[in-house]
């Protein structure tokens, strides 16, 4: 048996949560080094203070994305150590607290966190401890270098032009162009769902799209509309005729070029759970498919899987990488590498050829000499 003695409610209260939601020992370290220092902001006030707009601590960020690191904030490393003493958090308590994340599962799943939404996690807390150090709260970053599990990372769906053909034999008519626009083009969802026919050129030869806006999150939910998230991003994008031709006829300006039943944008949450699930259930079905006379598909990509398909095309027909990042509105050649650069036609059998040539006529030439083993008559 442990006990603490408490001369507020609150307090014992506090205390009573951090040892249930973790340790014991967690808990007295929290409250011993709240004792120290009265005065020093705990890291749950600093966080909300360096995420305040009024602040003018964080610069250059989005008003919804801003309230999204608030809620990241709120159901991660807070958790932990939300109510220590800014100057007080070691890099043992940051690494507890990755190791706490880590264990965590994923709403609705029984899945742990991914790799990826750690690490997101982590770059608040990295962000907001680095603006400590800047106002003289402390001295170091102790969230600077974290090694994070690296866990396993979804790889991206390619999908063959008979496996896209399949999705397209079980969709809904209405969303036929939609489809046929992600895998044309490989615009982002939230680009291809915000174009406006005033962005759309069918009389050009080929025909063109001007990417230049994309849904953003708005403070206090919704969606606006904002520019792509990069220079690069705003870019014109060609059409074939099979996708021009699956727009549909041109609408007024400012109208969408697609919208959802109700006549409004898509909405990526509501579009993957009533349309884009069941549509794959059914291109799954072995029964449906051979009625319809295609063959079933063995895959099971998402919608964004869309983009990478139609990167893989591109590669898988010669073209080069630097054509596919201006295409795909990458910022950066790397982006395209890192994600593409594995399916680049031939490049194994190229690499082979080349060391190959280099190599020739070597292992003859060692073999000539004789070594100490052949000293012999």
């Amino acid at each position: 048996m442990q006990q603490k003695t408490f001369t507020r409610i609150e307090g014992a209260e506090q205390f009573k949560a951090l040892a249930e939601r973790l340790t014991w020992e967690h808990a007295v370290s929290v409250l011993e080094a709240r004792t120290r220092d009265s005065t020093m902001p705990t890291l749950r006030d600093w966080v909300a203070q360096y995420l305040d707009s009024d602040s003018g601590m964080l610069t250059g960020v989005e008003e919804g994305t801003r309230d999204d690191y608030k809620r990241a904030a709120q159901r991660s490393f807070l958790q932990v150590l939300g109510d220590m003493p800014v100057d007080a958090i070691t890099k043992a308590d940051v690494g507890r607290w990755v190791t706490w994340q880590e264990r965590q599962l994923t709403q609705g799943t029984k899945k742990p966190v991914s790799m990826k939404t750690v690490q997101n996690y982590h770059s608040i807390l990295s962000a907001a401890l680095r603006a400590a150090v800047e106002h003289k709260l402390r001295g170091d970053n102790p969230a600077w270098k974290t090694r994070i599990t690296r866990g396993e990372k979804r790889e991206g769906v390619f999908l063959t032009a008979d496996e896209f053909a399949t999705i397209l034999a079980v969709a809904p008519a209405r969303y036929e162009g939609l489809l046929m626009f992600l895998a044309g083009t490989g615009c982002r969802w939230g680009e291809a769902t915000a174009l406006t026919w005033d962005r759309v050129d069918l009389e050009s030869s080929p025909p063109t799209v001007r990417i230049d806006r994309a849904w953003k999150r708005a403070p206090r939910g919704g969606k606006i509309l904002k520019q792509p998230k990069s220079k690069r991003s705003r870019r014109t994008v060609s059409l074939s005729a099979d996708a021009a031709h699956a727009l549909g006829t041109p609408g007024a300006p400012d109208d969408l070029v697609f919208l959802s039943r109700t006549g409004r944008a898509i909405d990526h949450r509501s579009f993957r759970s009533n349309v884009w699930l069941p549509l794959i259930g059914r291109a799954r079905d072995a029964a449906l498919c051979a009625e319809l006379g295609v063959r079933p598909l063995q895959k099971s990509p998402n919608p964004h899987d869309l983009r990478h398909t139609h990167a893989s095309w591109l590669i898988a027909s010669g073209v080069p990488l630097p054509f596919v990042q201006a295409r795909l509105g990458h910022e950066s050649i790397t982006t395209t590498v890192n994600t593409y650069g594995h399916l680049q036609p031939d490049a194994h059998q190229q690499m082979s050829d080349v060391i190959g040539a280099t190599l020739a006529g070597v292992r003859p030439l060692r073999r000539a000499i004789p070594g100490p083993a052949d000293n012999t008559t």
